[in-house]
């Protein structure tokens, strides 16, 4: 080292001769030796080695003077030369361990390209880029800094795809707004795009996108954001610049590369958003990854090694949560938000709920209301269950929605070859009678989960999406309005309202399928004992010897509430059960429930109880009065919770005529092979007359199975009253001793 210098962002405190102390942010450093005091003021980076030999030379030895200096490179405090910085910047760059002479060759020698947005004015963060000097130039080969009010900025589809043809990285800021946006910076090749940062966002923007549908003008939602403050421009625009300053100097990647970092200009608080790269992208991407897949479905032989009220899983919900948490942003996220359905934290119940990104609502004020306040639930035994359980079901939710890629044939039922496409009818299940009176039926607000469809038309070519039947091992076509969230077809055609039974996700397709059916079986036993109104016996909570069970029932005792299970196993012999708790010293009764059933019985059992777990927190709170404070504001849920007694409905109490049910009258399956599982379901089915049809709606930018398990003929919990299971088998399995007639059915829907 020739011209030694002591790194600047060192401040000294020399105590004697051989002790000096030298203090930076964080660190601490103490430098011993004879000489270590001397040497000091003359390392300064303008100083060579021989001229501090010479100026001490009346106090140290030549030897002893390169000894002293010495021991300031070993440990790493010295560097080579003073560049023309300033001593703040030479001190921060030091810090950061850039060599600042590197940093002045790469200032000399880049030079960036400014992109400005419709109506931004550049001025603040372009007066931050030659403060920190960065030079722009319109034909500048550098990284392009595009300054926008709007990451949807019209004019940045152009850009992204200029910048990919020419394999340029180009970085995003948007320094106005309350919360000011920083990055990503998109990097071709090795981060994903503008556009797949652009279908994230737009998904995030329900109501813009609403209304961009109703202008009509095929424009995305665009939304320049009003307010801006001076001082959060330049502090995001100093940032940026030190930022590319860094990297130029470095060649090392940048912080900011496929990463968005949101500065909160209320709370001074900062946060970091994934841009997540969409293998599927039309512009960076493979389109035909989704548009050219394959309907098959081929199980492959997995051990459930995880085995607990999250089912049957092949590794641990903390694994899970781990590889998913990047996908959750109210910005970039496939899921908006995750965090604790209630305020308090009781240490036995625990439910989360996850913000939803619906990318395709259509033209529909209803839904879009309804989506705004729709959220995914996880429940558990455990705090990172009950995260996995929303997360995964919310990323569920944002599979399943229709983007207008997914592959289908477009024709009518009537054209289509015979046993090859399912018709609605045989997944609906609605009755004549409800056909007949659905409009008057419609009109009631509290009836929204209930809505009755027009009837099929066979004549229409609709979408037809590719699905497999794992009974015959051979393709279907199912309605892609059924299949899928917001297809189009139903704003021309309302043959059938979406909903999510059958929709499951795993960690492999054989854990989403398996989820996915016993999903459908729930359903149809509770629809079976709902509607029927059939007295079931107990499931005895104490033959699962589970101390978190019993801690559970203490919980509610103690809360003034019953809890208790009844078995709704039928027909096709998947365990299946209904969680019921009251309020007990109270004329409104407030009476939560919730379901379960799986092929182990125990998990049946405790998803069951975390079910109910999850409704808790909507009556738990009190007034002064002893009254409930509710936590929902939906017509037909307050009218259950207001009005419903067991009394009024015995139905929902355990039958005392019947023997109690015990884990020991259940056949347990462990979870040895997952493949096994399903087709052990699928043989159950097929012993019933039903068949099991698969969709595979994982999307290759998401690190999750999804899979919409079809068992036409099984019937959903909400109120479908059409001919089949629901007055069939109650009779045969001598629920009944005469079918129902339709009038006679319980008046009152399934409330969720």
């Amino acid at each position: 080292m020739e011209r030694p210098r002591l790194k600047a962002h060192f401040s000294t405190e020399v105590l004697d001769d051989a002790k000096v102390f030298l203090l930076a942010e964080g660190q601490h450093y103490l430098v011993r030796g004879a000489g270590s005091g001397r040497v000091l003021p003359y390392l300064d980076g303008r100083h060579t080695v021989m001229d501090i030999v010479q100026a001490l030379a009346g106090e140290l030895s030549p030897a002893q003077a390169v000894l002293a200096i010495r021991r300031y490179e070993a440990a790493g405090h010295l560097v080579e030369g003073r560049p023309p910085l300033t001593d703040p910047v030479l001190a921060f760059w030091d810090a950061q361990g850039v060599d600042p002479a590197a940093v002045v060759t790469a200032l000399e020698r880049t030079s960036f390209r400014l992109f400005v947005g419709a109506g931004v004015d550049p001025g603040p963060v372009e007066a931050l880029l030659r403060e920190h000097g960065l030079r722009t130039d319109p034909d500048g080969d550098g990284t392009v800094v595009a300054v926008v009010d709007d990451y949807l900025d019209p004019g940045l589809e152009e850009l992204n795809a200029e910048c990919l043809a020419a394999g340029r990285p180009w970085v995003l800021v948007r320094p106005a707004g309350t919360v000011a946006w920083l990055g990503p910076l998109f990097q071709p090749g090795s981060t994903g795009c503008w556009a797949c940062m652009s279908q994230r966002i737009e998904g995030n923007r329900q109501v813009e996108r609403y209304l961009a549908g109703k202008r009509g003008d095929g424009l995305p939602p665009y939304h320049p954001v009003r307010e801006s403050l001076q001082g959060g421009a330049a502090a995001v625009g100093g940032l940026l610049a030190a930022e590319l300053v860094r990297t130029a100097a470095t060649g090392l990647p940048s912080t900011l590369q496929g990463k968005m970092i949101t500065v909160d200009l209320r709370t001074l608080t900062s946060a970091e958003h994934q841009l997540i790269r969409l293998p599927q992208c039309p512009v960076c991407g493979d389109p035909s990854l989704i548009r050219e897949r394959e309907p098959k479905v081929t199980l492959a032989s997995r051990s459930a090694r995880h085995v607990t009220d999250g089912g049957y899983r092949v590794e641990l919900p903390s694994a899970t949560y781990a590889r998913l948490e990047r996908h959750i942003s109210p910005y970039l996220g496939a899921v908006t938000r995750l965090r604790p359905w209630a305020d308090e934290d009781n240490g036995v119940t625990y439910s989360f709920t996850a913000g939803h990104n619906f990318a395709m609502l259509g033209d529909n004020m209803d839904l879009l209301r309804r989506n705004l306040r729709g959220q995914s639930g996880g429940k558990g035994r455990t705090e990172i269950q009950a995260k996995v359980s929303a997360l995964c079901e919310a990323i569920e939710r944002y599979s399943g929605v229709w983007r207008g890629e997914e592959p289908v044939l477009k024709a009518a039922h009537a054209d289509l070859e015979e046993g090859l496409a399912v018709h609605p009818s045989d997944l609906l299940l609605f009755s004549d009678k409800q056909y007949g009176d659905r409009d008057a039926w419609n009109s009631d607000p509290s009836h929204r989960l209930h809505l009755v469809p027009e009837r099929f038309r066979t004549d229409l070519p609709l979408d037809w999406s590719r699905a497999w039947s794992l009974t015959a091992d051979e393709e279907r076509l199912v309605p892609a309005g059924y299949a899928w969230y917001g297809h189009p077809d139903l704003e021309r055609h309302f043959y059938c309202v979406g909903d999510s039974n059958g929709s499951a996700s795993g960690n492999t397709l054989e854990e989403a399928i398996l989820q996915g059916f016993c999903e459908v079986v729930e359903r149809d036993a509770v629809a079976l004992w709902w509607y029927n109104r059939v007295r079931r016996p107990a499931f005895d909570l104490d033959s699962l010897k589970d101390p978190y069970v019993d801690t559970l029932r203490e919980f509610y005792a103690d809360m003034g509430r019953s809890l208790w299970l009844l078995d709704l196993t039928t027909d096709l012999g998947v365990p299946a059960f209904a969680g019921v708790s009251h309020r007990l010293d109270h004329p409104v009764q407030d009476v939560i429930v919730g379901f379960g059933a799986h092929l182990d019985p125990r998990i049946a059992a405790l998803r069951t109880l975390t079910e109910v777990n999850q409704f808790l927190p909507s009556v738990r709170r009190r007034d002064e009065n002893g009254e409930t404070i509710y936590h929902d504001d939906d017509i037909a849920t307050l009218r259950w919770w207001k009005e419903t007694t067991v009394e009024s409905d015995p139905w929902l109490l355990p039958d005392p005529a019947q023997r109690p049910r015990t884990l020991a009258d259940y056949p347990v399956s462990e979870g040895a092979d997952l493949a096994a599982d399903v087709e052990t379901c699928v043989a159950r089915a097929a012993a019933c007359g039903l068949e099991v049809i698969a969709v595979d709606q994982t999307r290759p930018d998401l690190e999750l199975n999804v899979a919409r398990v079809l068992v036409p003929g099984m019937r959903h919990f909400w109120r479908r009253l059409g001919p089949g299971r629901l007055y069939d088998v109650p009779v045969a399995l001598g629920w009944r001793t005469e079918p129902a007639l339709e009038e006679e059915l319980n008046p009152t829907s399934v409330f969720f």
